[in-house]
């Protein structure tokens, strides 16, 4: 639909189909740049307003969780961040945060008819492996959040995807996932949209159930390891501030979570189209 005309993904064609759901804009477009969640940093600590979305081309320097890369090649993924700036907002809320983009994610791949789930706490996967992942970094004045962002990447063109020696999970691309080509501009906008619209829910239950909805491995054996614990257990669900809640064998239920956890099915050898 668009991709291999690098013309094609512009600032005049993205702008104007923003702002969508009183997000991005204004808008901060670039060709290349080391890292759209510093960049819009940056930008915030400017001073800039609530929905401001940077976008690029290409990323350099982007990067994960544990302070992993995250590589987004020219003409061939998205990267972009979102500066928010919700009221009333709470330390634990923001893991909800964190989620919301993973759903946003989700639910604009299922119009194009690839399913996908979150894996906790800020993956996107597919049966073919890893297409996304959420970074959600705030500034806090106190007990009051000063401002958030929301940094989010998409493998959408094979191009996107990492070499398997280059990552700790599987990774596909969402191009593969339904064997045709993906417009950027569309995908991008599609979950600008629907960020905003689950932004003002961030507490409800609605919001809760649509994670628990797509929450991988739910029901099934996985291995949860930290800076100084490893443990196996049935992933029952998650608490309202985004905690896992691990049934082990005893019977015991634990709630875990936390910046140095890891989750993985039992068996990563096992089809990863049995998710959930």
């Amino acid at each position: 639909m668009d991709e291999y005309n690098p013309i094609m993904f512009s600032e005049k064609r993205l702008k104007s189909s923003l702002p969508v759901r009183g997000l991005g804009e204004p808008l901060y477009f670039y060709k290349t740049v080391a890292s759209t969640n510093d960049r819009a940093q940056e930008l915030a600590q400017e001073g800039a307003v609530h929905g401001t979305l940077v976008v690029a081309d290409e990323q350099t320097a982007g990067r994960g969780r544990f302070q992993r890369s995250w590589s987004t090649p020219p003409r061939s993924a998205l990267a972009l961040s979102l500066i928010l700036r919700p009221e009333d907002i709470t330390q634990a809320a923001l893991a909800r945060l964190n989620m919301l983009g993973a759903l946003a994610v989700v639910e604009s791949l299922a119009t194009l008819g690839l399913e996908a789930w979150i894996k906790w706490p800020n993956d996107v996967i597919t049966s073919g492996g890893k297409v996304a992942g959420v970074l959600t970094e705030g500034i806090w004045m106190g007990e009051d959040l000063e401002y958030a962002v929301l940094g989010i990447g998409v493998n959408v063109s094979p191009k996107s995807v990492p070499d398997r020696k280059d990552v700790d999970y599987p990774a596909a691309c969402v191009e593969e996932g339904i064997e045709g080509k993906v417009s950027r501009i569309g995908l991008l906008v599609d979950i600008v949209g629907r960020i905003g619209s689950w932004l003002s829910m961030l507490d409800s239950e609605q919001l809760h159930s649509a994670f628990e909805g797509v929450l991988a491995f739910r029901g099934q054996p996985v291995k949860i390891s930290g800076a100084d614990m490893e443990l196996t257990g049935v992933l029952q669900g998650l608490t309202t501030n985004c905690r896992l809640r691990i049934a082990l064998a005893a019977g015991e239920v634990m709630i875990l979570g936390g910046e140095d956890m890891r989750i993985r099915p039992v068996d990563m050898n096992k089809d990863l189209a049995t998710l959930n």
